[in-house]
């Protein structure tokens, strides 16, 4: 396919033979029985361009493309995923769908140079051709890769682009996973004010069964941590550790209560959250960096000062393993905080914030009913999405 997209028209009949010979043929249906599903119709018309190089078409083709890589990626074959997505989007290189689907590809195993090109043709194209569809989902997926790659400015622009336009023209919920993947960002770059302005306009926009939703619960949780009220923290977070069943995050989910308990003044519960954390971390220790930052805090609050020095240091070394470094760079303000033996953060007063007690009202009450059972589909063409 990168030969027929690279080549003039003029030389693609002596480049591909007329027909396929019979070994050919073979090793097709082989390759029909030996996989798991594939899509065939888009298998028959690229093969169908081999035979008539000169009348095939690049909008069928780019497509065919498009429907493979989408077949692997379900599959887990990121690299294949990631050769037909190119080949889809140089093959019809104005299309912002194949383009966009090549950033988050890229984006997700972590080739951010290459995702961002893809990104950025996705974007303008979407935009020349009147495209929302997948001007929105370039804004957000270009959002969520400067986000991991910590640019704080050009994400704000691309979540806050995507969010007004899926608010707009999509799905609400679209808006709200902006709106909280920005969240996210800043509260890890410490503008909690901005942080907690985003997860109202967030929760608002939320739909009650949103999979997301007891996610979204764990990193207000973390920011009310971080800005000192511990008691608000502790109110929500057993409702988002019996929601989240993904064993890592409900691990860190837990040393985060711990942190909030302790925070609270409420030691010997936090001793015991504290525990089982560490019990559920001898098991699923992808996050032993944020769960042990977690819990070397919740052992500062408590004064626990040897067990917090110890904890911080144990959490640095995994992150700098995993070569986590938001975590280690908020390790290291940790264990200065721990060796000069900070006292806990006051807390903030709230007492006459109307807008914050009812954004904590609805909170609590959509984790108290959150079902993901009741969720309902999205309709065409929102539901397969994916930023």
């Amino acid at each position: 396919m990168r030969d027929w997209s690279e080549s003039p028209p003029e030389s693609r009949r002596s480049l591909f033979p007329p027909a396929p010979t019979g070994s050919v043929l073979e090793k097709r249906r082989h390759a029909l029985a030996s996989a798991s599903g594939p899509p065939t119709d888009a298998l028959q018309t690229i093969w169908n361009a081999k035979g008539s190089p000169l009348i095939a078409d690049a909008g069928s083709l780019g497509a065919a493309c498009f429907e493979l890589a989408r077949w692997a990626e379900r599959r887990e074959h990121r690299q294949t995923a990631i050769e037909w997505a190119e080949i889809a989007a140089r093959i019809d290189p104005e299309n912002p769908k194949f383009a966009n689907l090549a950033g988050r590809l890229n984006r997700n195993e972590n080739d951010y140079e290459r995702a961002e090109i893809w990104f950025k043709r996705g974007v303008a194209f979407a935009r020349d051709q009147d495209d929302k569809v997948e001007l929105i989902r370039g804004h957000l997926g270009y959002g969520r890769l400067c986000t991991e790659l910590g640019r704080l400015r050009d994400a704000r622009m691309h979540l806050n682009t995507g969010s007004r336009l899926a608010k707009k023209h999509g799905p609400p919920s679209l808006a709200a996973e902006a709106q909280h993947d920005l969240c996210a960002l800043l509260i890890s770059h410490g503008h909690y004010h901005e942080a907690e302005d985003r997860a109202r306009r967030a929760l608002w926009l939320y739909g009650k069964t949103h999979r997301r939703l007891p996610y979204f619960g764990g990193d207000v949780a973390l920011l009310f941590v971080l800005e000192g009220d511990y008691l608000n923290a502790a109110r929500i977070l057993p409702t988002v550790v019996r929601l989240i069943q993904q064993p890592s995050v409900r691990t860190a989910m837990l040393a985060l209560n711990a942190r909030a308990l302790a925070g609270a003044g409420r030691i010997d519960d936090a001793v015991v959250a504290r525990t089982r954390a560490l019990k559920m971390l001898a098991k699923h220790d992808a996050l032993e960096p944020l769960t042990r930052w977690h819990l070397a805090d919740s052992a500062r609050l408590a004064g626990d000062w040897n067990r917090a020095d110890e904890e911080a240091a144990r959490a640095l070394e995994a992150a700098t393993a995993a070569k986590d470094r938001e975590t280690a760079k908020h390790t290291v303000r940790l264990l200065d905080l721990i060796r000069e033996r900070a006292p806990a953060l006051a807390r903030p007063v709230r007492s006459g914030d109307e807008g914050f007690r009812q954004f904590f009202r609805l909170l609590r009450e959509r984790l108290s009913t959150w079902s993901p059972r009741r969720a309902r589909a999205w309709r065409p063409p929102w539901n397969e999405w994916a930023a």
